[in-house]
C-alpha cells in the first residue's frame, strides 16, 4: 500500500504540488493525467523519493521513506524517465532488457 499524506512540493516558490492525498491498495492501477508542468513527474519523483517534499508523508506498506531502506523502497517499483530515455537505434525487446 502507497499513501500519500497532504504532501506539498514548490520550485523557487511555485507550488506544484498542493495538498496530494491519495491511498493506492495493492493490486490497484492509478492513471495520472493532467496538462505539462501539471506536476505528474514531480509526483512521481516524489514516490521514489527522488525528490525531497516541503511537506507532508509519503509511505509504503505503513512505512515512512527512509534513506536507510531506499533499495527496499525500490526494489517494488519501475520508472522509465521521460525525454529520449530510451536508445532509437534498439528494438523495443533490447531497450527492455
Amino acid at each position: 500500500m502507497i499513501a500519500l499524506h497532504d504532501i506539498h512540493k514548490s520550485f523557487d516558490g511555485t507550488p506544484v504540488l498542493r495538498g496530494v492525498s491519495l491511498l493506492l491498495e495493492p493490486g490497484q492501477s492509478l492513471v495520472v493525467i493532467g496538462a505539462s508542468g501539471s506536476g505528474k513527474s514531480v509526483l512521481m519523483r516524489s514516490i521514489l523519493g527522488l525528490e525531497r517534499l516541503d511537506a507532508g508523508a509519503i509511505t509504503l506498506d505503513n512505512a515512512p521513506f527512509d534513506k536507510t531502506r531506499r533499495r527496499e523502497w525500490l526494489n517494488g517499483f519501475g520508472m522509465l524517465f521521460q525525454g529520449s530515455a530510451l536508445f532509437d537505434s534498439l528494438p523495443v525487446w533490447q531497450n527492455v532488457a
